[in-house]
């Protein structure tokens, strides 16, 4: 039966942690595409935001909660899953995870460093950038955002949810 229990506790971490970072990553493209419009039609186009638009401090919460930084709900996420590696004795598998740890949050501090630079060129005043934005997406997206954000006050909620899903 303990067995059992373990298979269990299992899915319910690995699917906690696909919630967590499939939530991340709706906001991270639903934020894109609603920002998407004559003016930005590259990634490069973002540099014209500027660091105090409401859309470039989504993107910074989004990213970096798929990153796992630790005020976040992802890096719960990330850090159950290393609890779950350590105490079912898979060390190879716990290292491994590790670096592509590492790796991948190198390449999301690169994406943040992007989206915050500013140069010469693209630093001048009152950047006015039509949105394409929905009532609706702010609704859903700071409430998505609060739970981003103040996520492990929720996290057992969401294991009660998994556990009850199961059965």
């Amino acid at each position: 039966m303990a067995y059992l229990n373990d298979t269990y506790e299992t899915l319910i971490l690995l699917w906690s942690y696909m919630y967590i970072y499939n939530i991340s990553l709706f906001v991270l493209f639903w934020t894109l595409f609603q920002s998407v419009n004559a003016t930005n039609k590259t990634l490069f186009s973002f540099s014209d935001l500027g660091s105090t638009s409401i859309i470039t401090k989504i993107l910074v919460i989004a990213i970096l909660s798929m990153a796992g930084v630790p005020p976040f709900w992802g890096f719960f996420a990330k850090i159950f899953i290393f609890l779950l590696l350590c105490n079912s004795y898979f060390f190879i598998l716990f290292f491994f995870f590790f670096t592509i740890l590492f790796v991948t949050l190198y390449f999301y501090i690169q994406n943040l460093r992007f989206l915050n630079s500013s140069s010469l060129s693209n630093n001048y005043p009152n950047v006015d950038i039509q949105l394409r934005v929905v009532p609706i997406y702010f609704f859903l997206i700071f409430f998505l955002i609060f739970f981003l954000i103040f996520g492990f006050f929720f996290t057992e909620d969401l294991f009660l949810f998994f556990f009850w899903a199961l059965f």
